[in-house]
C-alpha cells in the first residue's frame, strides 16, 4: 500500500489495495490514521459491488441510511443511490443533491462520521466534487475571531435547506419533517479522535448563529462560509468510473457541481458512517 497526497493539507491517495479483498487489520489502522489527519481518501480504479462496498465501509464504524428512503438500494439498505437516470419511469437515485457547500447529515442531533461514495457512471467532463478542510480554515482565522465563535452555536434546519435546494419538488411529507427536527451545533467542533478544532458552517441547512439579532447572524454565517471554501483550502476532485472517495464528515464540506444532465448519465453509490454529537 501506497499513500501520495493530493494536496498540501486534505487528501491522501491510497494505491495497491483492490477493495474486493479484505483489508488486514495493520492496513486500515493506517487508513483509519490517515483520515484523521487528511480528511479525504482516494481510492482509483476500484470494481466494487454493493455488498463489498457495504463491508468496507463497516470498517469504519455502523452505517446509516436516509431520510429519502426511495433512493435506498433493496438488497443493501445502506446504499444511497445519486442519480440521474430513471427506470421505469421512476429515478433510480436523488439528482441536483448537494450542489451547495455542505456537512453530512449536520441536520442530526449525531451527524455522520464520514461517506464513501462510489463511481459506477460519470459523466466525461464536468459533474466534480469540492472538498474543503474545515480545519485548515479555523486555523486560518485571525485571533479575534476565533475567541468571538469559539462558544457560540447555530441551528441546523433540512427543512430549511430542502426547501431551498429542491423548491420544485414535492414538499418534505409530515413523517420526514417529524424525522428531521432542528438540532442546535457548535460552531466551533473538536475532532473526537485528534481533539483538532474546525469551522462547523454550511450554506441552506445552517438557519442561524444563535443569540445574535437576524441580521447580524447571516452577515457572520456569511463572511465564515466564504472563508471556508477558500481555494487555499479546497480540493476539486475530477470523477474517473472506478473511484472510491472516503470523507471525514466531522472536519470537511463538500459540494457536488453540475453537468450535462440531459446528455450523460451519473451514477454514484453513497454508504453514511454513524458520527457523534458535535462538541
Amino acid at each position: 500500500m501506497q499513500l501520495e497526497n493530493l494536496t498540501s493539507f486534505i487528501g491522501t491517495e491510497v494505491k495497491g489495495l483492490d477493495l474486493r479483498e479484505p483489508v488486514s487489520d495493520a492496513d486500515f489502522a493506517v487508513l483509519r490514521d490517515t483520515l484523521n489527519q487528511r480528511s479525504v481518501l482516494l481510492f482509483r480504479g476500484q470494481h466494487i459491488n454493493e455488498s463489498q462496498h457495504v463491508a468496507f465501509s463497516r470498517r469504519f464504524g455502523p452505517l446509516l441510511g436516509h431520510v429519502l428512503t426511495q433512493f435506498l438500494k433493496k438488497e443493501h439498505p445502506e446504499v444511497y443511490v445519486l442519480s440521474n437516470v430513471s427506470e421505469n419511469g421512476k429515478p433510480i437515485g436523488n439528482h441536483k443533491e448537494g450542489w451547495n457547500w455542505h456537512s453530512d447529515l449536520s441536520y442530526k442531533a449525531e451527524p455522520s462520521m464520514g461517506a464513501l461514495l462510489y463511481a459506477l457512471e460519470v459523466p466525461p467532463v464536468e459533474g466534480d466534487t469540492f472538498f474543503a478542510s474545515m480545519h485548515a480554515a479555523y486555523e486560518a482565522l485571525d485571533d479575534d475571531t476565533k475567541a468571538r465563535i469559539r462558544h457560540m452555536t447555530a441551528t441546523h434546519s433540512y427543512a430549511n435547506y430542502y426547501g431551498k435546494a429542491f423548491a420544485d419538488r414535492n414538499p418534505l411529507t409530515p413523517e420526514q419533517l417529524a424525522a428531521t427536527p432542528d438540532v442546535v451545533h457548535p460552531l466551533v467542533r473538536t475532532h473526537p479522535e485528534t481533539g483538532r478544532l474546525s469551522l462547523y458552517v454550511g450554506e441552506d441547512v445552517v438557519k442561524q448563529i444563535d443569540g445574535l439579532p437576524a441580521d447580524e447572524s447571516a452577515a457572520l454565517l456569511a463572511e465564515l462560509n466564504a472563508h471556508a471554501i477558500s481555494p487555499e483550502f479546497s480540493y476539486r476532485h475530477k470523477w474517473l468510473a472506478g473511484d472510491l472517495l472516503v470523507w471525514d464528515n466531522r472536519c470537511t464540506m463538500h459540494r457536488a457541481t453540475p453537468y450535462d444532465d440531459q446528455v450523460y448519465r451519473r451514477v454514484m453509490h453513497r454508504t453514511t458512517v454513524a458520527g457523534d454529537r458535535p462538541f
